[in-house]
Order: C-alpha cells, then structure tokens, then sequence
C-alpha cells in the first residue's frame, strides 16, 4: 500500500530542494514521480537529479518530452488576469503622474527660491515643496498597498491557473486524464518511441452492454460502474501504462515499452479480473451482476501517427464487440 502521507512529505522536499513552484500540476507531478506511476518519469527523473536539485525549468522540460504540452481552456481566469494588469497599469499610470506633477511643483519652487527672494517667500516656497513632498509620499505609499495588493491577487490568479489547467486534462466523475491529456501524452510517446527505437502499445476497452445499467437501475450505478472501472483500471496498470477516460464507457491505456503482443497480455489479465467484480447498489447492497469489458489492442508501427495506431485499436475493439464481447482482440496486418 502506497504510504500516503510519506509521498506528500517527500513532495515537500522536492519542492523546496529545488525552489519548485507548490501548484496542483507540480504536485500531482511530482506524486506520479514518488509513487512509481509512470518508469519513464521515474528514469528520466532520477537522471536529472544525479546532476544536482531539479527546478521549475527542468521539471517542464521532462513534462514536455513525457506528457506533450497541451492547451488549456482557462478562459474565466484569462479574463481575471487581464482585469488585474489593467489595474496594475492604472496605479503605475497614476504613479506617473504624480511624479510628473511632483516634478513640475519642484521645479517652480527651485525657480522661484533665489537669493532675491524674501524670507518670507523663501518659507511659502519651502513649505510647498514639503506639501508637495508629503503628498507625493502618501500617493506613494497608497499604491505601494495597492500593488501589494494586486499581487497577492496575481498569485491567486496563478493557483486558479493551475487548478484550471488540471481540471482541464482530468475527468470530473473519474479522476482519470481525459481524452485531451491522452492525446498529448500518446503523441510525446510516439515520437519517443521513434527515436528511441522502442516499442508502444495502445489497449482500447469498452463497457460492455453499458447501457443496461443506466436503463435498469438508473445513472447513478452507471456511475459507480464507470468509477469501478477506472479505479481497477489505474491500481492494474499503475507503472505499466498511462491510463485516461476516452469518453462514455470508452478508456484508453497508452503502453510505453511494451510490444503489442505482451499489452494483449496484461488486457486479457485485466478483463479476466474485472470479471470476478460484481456490483452491487449502496443503499440495499443488491447484487445487479458482473461488469464485462471488450478490449482492442494495437502496437506501433514505423511512420505512424496518433490518430493510426488508435484507429487500429479501435478497430480491434470493434471486432471483439462483433466477436460476440467480454473478450480481447490484437490487430493484425492482413495477410
């Protein structure tokens, strides 16, 4: 059992070994690294930190090469962003101009403060000057609390930035990346198979007759059957693959380094295992039958994209549903 609290102490060394930044992506991060989720991270990982502690910019580069970039639907924090730079360039635009003003009253009292001028005159114009002083280090320090301020906000704005961007490539009933965060992934791996000379395979799996639990017994055990899933599908393949919800009753496990031929292996050893769940309701403890899967596997080929070894898993999904389901197929060439 994973230690739980070990892990997030660790983090928190991490963090501060390298001046990280503590954001939601970081940690999450960081607890994919800890927790043995992923080799690849932990190799690539472990080799950045033999030359010394890792930072923000080390950290992103081996997010890039492992997990591709992506773009994130923020658009409520952009626009919160934006409001706040445009207040941030109101207070520097008044700033500016009490310096001028400043300037200008400074002036005419230098001009006017010469050896002619009578004493009396000579304390008007030193008194102006200590008003315009005064003033201009009260607007000073107002705004000095009022950039404070908007700074605070701004590092408000970069955590709500960093819950949106993880939001953002997750699943909200499952947890699970989603399809956009599977997408970036797969094709980071893609070309670091290609270049690495390594293998990559793809499992393709659906619910099978899905429907009849959302039909007979209503949404809600729809959904404890998807988290069912989900849950079985990250504890089986945690450190073998990167596992994301496709959509629907649709998850897609992405197999670094492993040969097609093997990830049909592990599919099999899945589906045989999910098969001895039952589900049964919270609320009587009804038992309302086993949960079957169909999987569809596909390995790498030299020059493929993305969007190929997923349209061969999905065809291979496709013939274990006409096959007659609960069962695995691995696509082959033809003959």
């Amino acid at each position: 059992m994973t230690d739980t609290a070990g892990i997030f102490e660790r983090i928190r060394v991490l963090l501060a070994e390298g001046n990280i930044a503590p954001t939601p992506s970081n940690y999450e991060f960081l607890y994919r690294y800890l927790s043995g989720a992923d080799p690849q991270l932990v190799a690539a990982f472990d080799a950045a930190r033999a030359d010394g502690p890792i930072g923000d910019r080390t950290l992103g580069n081996i997010r890039r090469e492992l997990y591709g970039t992506g773009r994130i639907g923020v658009g409520r924090v952009l626009e919160d962003t934006e409001a706040q730079l445009a207040r941030m360039n109101d207070y520097i635009e008044r700033q500016d101009a009490g310096a001028r003003d400043y300037q200008s009253r400074l002036g005419a009292s230098r001009s006017d403060l010469d050896a002619s001028a009578t004493l009396e005159r000579q304390r008007a114009m030193l008194a102006e000057m200590i008003e315009a002083t005064n003033t201009m280090l009260a607007t000073t320090e107002q705004l000095q609390t009022e950039l404070a301020a908007s700074s605070r906000e701004i590092d408000t704005l970069k955590t709500d930035l960093e819950i949106a961007r993880v939001d953002a490539r997750s699943d909200a009933l499952t947890g699970l990346s989603n399809r956009k965060a599977c997408c970036d992934y797969l094709d980071a791996q893609i070309e670091r198979a290609e270049t690495e000379r390594r293998p990559l395979s793809l499992i393709f799996l659906d619910i099978d007759h899905f429907k009849k639990f959302n039909d007979n017994y209503g949404h809600r055990i729809g959904d404890e059957v998807l988290r069912l899933v989900s849950a079985s599908l990250e504890s089986f393949f945690h450190g073998r693959g990167f596992v994301a919800r496709w959509g629907g009753e649709e998850f897609v496990i992405v197999m670094p380094l492993h040969e097609a031929d093997e990830a049909a292996q592990f599919a099999e050893r899945f589906r045989q295992h999910i098969g001895t769940r039952t589900v049964r309701t919270r609320d009587t403890g009804r038992d309302i039958g086993r949960v079957t899967l169909s999987l569809g596997v596909s390995g790498l080929i030299a020059g493929d994209t993305a969007q190929h070894i997923i349209d061969r898993a999905d065809a291979a999904l496709y013939d274990a549903k006409a096959d007659g389901r609960d069962r695995v197929v691995c696509w082959q060439a033809a003959a």
